[in-house]
């Protein structure tokens, strides 16, 4: 046997080289596509948890409303109590004109939720009899 020339030795060493640096780019490209779908993710369930809480807070004052805890009448922007003190409501009351009014005496509730942090607005109408006391 024969010992192997200077230049296969080199070939050989720059093959494994190659190599290693190829692998080494190879991981650094799939860790920074896996961190990028892991930060689009969670952005996505800070989005949709924020849709929930928009969304459980216009139903909760629709029904407080229903129930005559909260009055039937346009509101100014209030802001929640705590926890959800970065929200706020607003409730806006239309009055059925004579030409849409049915007999029915439906008036369209809407509740308005706004958190100016994050830039969310959600609206949810409703329509309800008008309820005297």
């Amino acid at each position: 046997m024969t010992p192997p020339s200077r230049k296969a030795k080199r070939t050989t060493v720059g093959a494994i080289l190659f190599e290693v640096v190829l692998a080494l780019a190879l991981f650094v490209f799939a860790a920074a596509v896996i961190s990028g779908g892991f930060s689009a993710s969670l952005k996505s369930v800070d989005r949709m948890r924020a849709e929930l809480d928009a969304s459980n807070l216009a139903a909760s004052t629709l029904a407080e409303i229903a129930l005559t805890l909260k009055p039937m009448s346009t509101s100014p922007p209030t802001d929640f109590e705590p926890p959800f003190d970065r929200w706020n409501w607003e409730v806006e009351v239309t009055e059925p004109s004579e030409d849409l009014d049915m007999g029915g005496g439906l008036t369209l509730v809407e509740v308005i939720i706004r958190n100016e942090t994050l830039q969310r607005e959600t609206r949810l109408a409703r329509m309800m009899r008008s309820t005297t006391r």
